[in-house]
């Protein structure tokens, strides 16, 4: 029997290299195992996602179903309300309209009398019909406030206006090839113009303000009360609008069937608030158990398989303990740890095996020596 393992021969290194293989094989095992957790892992985290996910989309879905439903017939509800407003302002509009009528009635019966008066005071006077007109009264007999600025404006167009675009139309016309002619032609024509103007504007007061000047007068009084009348009938329109009593107008069925429509909503909206109670407390419970119980089974069969790796990780973990320690109890403390290594083995057999060393100490030596 040898003396050391130092004189052993190769067959003990290739039993040390057989050990340490195992140790590293056990190992690769390991690796192998923690990869197959990692993705376990991964799978178990992605699946309780995906079902917390599909709990929450049926939910919502459900959810969105209901309130749909009852959504629709609130929106239908409210368009038959909007429909029964529109019939009812248009209703009262009416109404509103035909009491305006009766209640301004006798005073739009004295305008059309009045007109027809002065028509006829005019006629018979032989007096043009146009001198019945507002605009005459605001020219030759000014005296309301809207007249007077009626009168200005129509000064500023006769007096400043009209010459100005005559003057324009001189000198791009007329007086376009004439440039020394234009400020004498231009001055004459204006002056002409403004004459024409003034002289139309004179003779219609002589001709009628000055001849007719009593029946005017009586028009004046003939227009003032028209226009006292129309006071008075917008009075009454303004008050008879800004009135809220509706009773007057016969909206009745209007107003039961708006009544019956919001008594409808509020029974609609307290079934979709009790449907939703319901739905919280009960329906999402069993929507949450239904995608449970289809797809908790394959979850749990994953972690089942998670927990038979970890188990089996813990036994191969405590063999590549018990293996590391066996070892170095046999080998590390005689080799060295420099030499408890597969390849650092696998190099010492090849010194052995090709002759240069015989022994384990001399294939260390050689190793060394080498190195």
């Amino acid at each position: 029997m040898q003396e050391s393992v130092f004189d052993e021969n190769v067959d003990y290194l290739y039993q040390v290299q057989t050990d340490l293989e195992a140790v590293e094989q056990l190992k690769k095992e390991m690796n192998e195992y923690k990869i197959q957790e990692k993705n376990l892992k991964k799978s178990i985290a992605s699946e309780e996602k995906s079902i917390q996910d599909e709990i929450a989309q049926t939910i919502k879905r459900r959810k969105n179903e209901i309130e749909k439903v009852y959504d629709d017939q609130i929106d239908a509800n409210k368009a038959k309300s909007r429909a029964v407003w529109n019939k009812r302002d248009k209703a009262k509009s009416k109404r509103i309209g035909e009491r305006v009528s009766y209640e301004t009635s006798e005073l739009a019966e004295e305008n059309r009398q009045l007109q027809v008066e002065m028509r006829t005071l005019f006629k018979a006077q032989h007096i043009p019909s146009f001198c019945r007109s507002g605009y005459f009264y605001a020219l030759f007999m000014t005296k309301r406030a809207w007249e007077i600025p009626v009168l200005i404006l129509t000064i500023l167009a006769a007096y400043i206006g009209i010459p100005l675009i005559v003057y324009l139309i001189c000198a791009g016309s007329v007086f376009k090839n004439n440039a020394d002619k234009l400020p004498l032609g231009c001055t004459l024509i204006v002056s002409v113009v403004l004459f024409v103007i003034t002289f139309i504007y004179v003779l219609m007061i002589n001709l009628i303000k000055i001849r007719h000047y009593d029946t005017l007068l009586d028009g004046r009084q003939i227009r003032d009360e028209i226009a006292a009348n129309k006071r008075q009938m917008k009075a009454i329109r303004n008050k008879i609008n800004k009135d809220k009593d509706d009773s007057q107008y016969g909206l009745d069925k209007y107003d039961d069937k708006l009544a019956e429509l919001e008594n409808e909503l509020a029974a609609i909206s307290a079934e979709k608030q009790d449907a939703m109670t319901v739905f919280e407390s009960e329906t999402k419970q069993v929507l949450t158990n239904e995608v449970n119980d289809r797809r908790l089974g394959h979850l749990e069969s994953m972690k089942e398989r998670l927990d038979t790796l970890e188990e089996n990780m813990a036994v191969l973990d405590e063999d590549i303990q018990n293996s590391l320690l066996a070892v170095a109890n046999n080998y590390g403390a005689i080799l060295g740890k420099e030499f408890c290594t597969p390849e650092r083995v696998a190099d010492l057999i090849s010194l052995m095996e090709d002759g240069t060393a015989d022994t384990v100490s001399e294939a260390i030596a050689a190793y060394k020596g080498a190195g």
